[in-house]
């Protein structure tokens, strides 16, 4: 493997890894145009203008667009982050120019036709009313704002119903200009390409340029944490549980592997620690697992569970029992190995994968990491020590900083009380 970064003329940045033995090219713009960076009255903005990319450009109609793709057996797609909005393709190898092309016509000659905008309005309210339908998607925008209350990082990426109906064709299109047609953009293709001919094609693209932090809101402060346990309602009637704790930023790629791999056996696999406790052995929850969140300047580990209203209180009195334990004794040489092996077998089998690698390539840049074969990931991957893991396990279950969500049916004053004594969490005074 051979990753080239290099800076084009215009400012983009360019992050290609040729892999000759495969007949597919994986292809990602990343915008430096997060749902954090919005302006006051702009919630949902960049997620707007992320779908309307798709609805023809000066020289293509969007069925264009999108049968451009079907009719060579690939597929494009975006999303949107709250720090970065990405818009990739797959495709096979031998159609990676006409990707490039319109990759880039969309970038800089999207119209954003002013039907078009209303039939996606329409489109995006619908999107938002079934994510609100979702208990568990709902429910995670509610644990970032749990511990990142009042703050750009935690507020929905879409933004409300009432948010979208607000936003003009001007507004949308206006940030479009801003962030996405001139704003800062790093590529990163993986798979049988040819770098230098895709560079040849990129620096057509605009010259790139970092908009006004006090223009658009890009420098935001960091997002204070908040412990305690906090109580939401909601229409379902599973109850979630989401025990979180501060991770810091900025770290390091062994910081960023040793996390991976006590996540792996805390809650990651079903041989896991949380998934053998609280489903296997207790039968509470069908949902349990665990996950990290990072952002330019915030981290959480969350171990997450969803039971029956019945088992709530014994869900968490076994949650919090498991995450001590951890804390307090540490693990085993076999469960380290395990989970290991885990994370080496995921990355060796995801890197048969184009779409993984190009992202692999983005996420590397953004955090600062060397850009790594598989082998060399899997060789880090293994030679974290006990050392290393300890010191991570020290932060990440730092039970002075943690924090609970409790959301779904309502919950009585007393059982309040007894979960809230069941996780012994140290409240915040706004919670006493």
């Amino acid at each position: 493997m051979s990753v080239s970064t290099q800076i084009l003329t215009n400012k983009t940045v360019l992050v290609t890894e040729p892999v000759a033995e495969v007949q597919t090219a994986a292809i990602g713009f990343w915008f430096r145009a997060g749902s954090r960076y919005e302006r006051p009255g702009e919630r949902g903005v960049t997620h707007f203008a992320e779908h309307l990319l798709f609805k023809g450009t000066d020289t293509r109609r969007a069925f264009d667009i999108a049968s451009s793709f079907d009719r060579i057996g690939g597929y494009i797609n975006a999303f949107t982050e709250r720090e970065n909005v990405c818009v990739y393709c797959v495709v096979p190898a031998v159609h990676v120019q006409t990707a490039l092309d319109i990759l880039c016509d969309m970038t800089e000659r999207s119209v954003f036709d002013p039907e078009e905008v209303e039939r996606e309005r329409a489109v995006i309210e619908s999107e938002i009313i079934s994510s609100q339908d979702d208990a568990e998607e709902a429910a995670l925008d509610a644990a970032s704002e749990a511990v990142w209350p009042n703050h750009p990082v935690s507020a929905s990426i879409s933004g409300s119903v009432k948010d979208v109906e607000k936003l003009t064709r001007d507004q949308v299109y206006r940030w479009y200009r801003e962030r996405f047609a001139s704003g800062a953009l790093t590529v990163c293709l993986a798979g049988n390409i040819d770098a230098a001919s895709a560079a040849r094609r990129l620096e057509t693209l605009s010259v790139r340029s970092e908009p006004p932090a006090d223009d658009i809101g890009l420098v935001v402060s960091a997002p204070e944490w908040k412990r305690g346990v906090v109580f939401q309602e909601a229409p379902f009637r599973q109850t979630q549980f989401f025990a979180q704790f501060p991770l810091p930023v900025p770290f390091d790629e062994r910081q960023y592997y040793s996390w991976a791999i006590l996540n792996a056996l805390a809650g990651d696999t079903m041989s896991s620690r949380l998934f053998q406790k609280l489903r296997e052995e207790s039968g509470f929850c069908y949902n349990v697992y665990s996950f990290t969140t990072f952002y330019a300047d915030a981290g959480c580990w969350c171990a997450y569970a969803s039971s029956a209203k019945r088992y709530g209180l014994r869900l968490v009195k076994t949650l919090f029992r498991e995450l001590r334990a951890l804390r307090e004794q540490g693990f085993t040489e076999d469960e380290v190995t395990a989970a290991k092996e885990h994370l080496c077998g995921e990355e060796i089998i995801s890197s048969e994968d184009m779409e993984y690698r190009m992202k692999r390539l983005a996420r590397n840049y953004t955090y600062g990491f060397p850009q790594r074969s598989t082998a060399d990931v899997v060789d880090c991957i293994r030679s974290i020590t006990a050392e290393e893991l300890s010191a991570a396990l020290r932060i990440l279950c730092d039970f002075d900083r943690a924090a609970l969500l409790v959301y779904g049916p309502r919950v009585t004053e007393r059982m309040k009380g007894q979960l809230v004594a069941a996780s012994e969490i140290v409240q915040s005074d706004s919670d006493r």
